[in-house]
């Protein structure tokens, strides 16, 4: 009986600091992941501004493309309806501050 008791509170032991180590890995993996999420929205956000930057050297370049004096110039359809989506953007922001 008392041989069984001991091999009760040996396992019983055991048990807890495995209990104690997984909670304890647990919490660390948890900071991990918590550190990761932020890192992976930091650099989507840059990937949003990296993004923005692209479309606006994009437009310097058809602009820059228009003013060579070409005639076929590809983008120059493109760059008239995103002049005219700026245009509407400020029309809207005048509205908004007119009311």
């Amino acid at each position: 009986m008392q041989e069984q008791l001991q091999n009760i509170k040996g396992n019983l032991d055991r048990l807890l600091r495995n209990y104690h180590a997984l909670r304890n890995e647990n919490e660390i993996l948890k900071s991990q992941l918590e550190a990761q999420r932020k890192t992976t929205i930091d650099k989507n956000n840059k990937i949003g501004e990296l993004e923005k930057q692209i479309a606006l050297i994009k437009t310097v370049q058809t602009i820059a493309e228009g003013t060579t004096g070409e005639e076929s110039n590809p983008g120059k359809a493109e760059m008239k309806k995103k002049i005219n989506e700026l245009i509407k953007e400020v029309d809207n922001c005048i509205a908004l501050l007119n009311d």
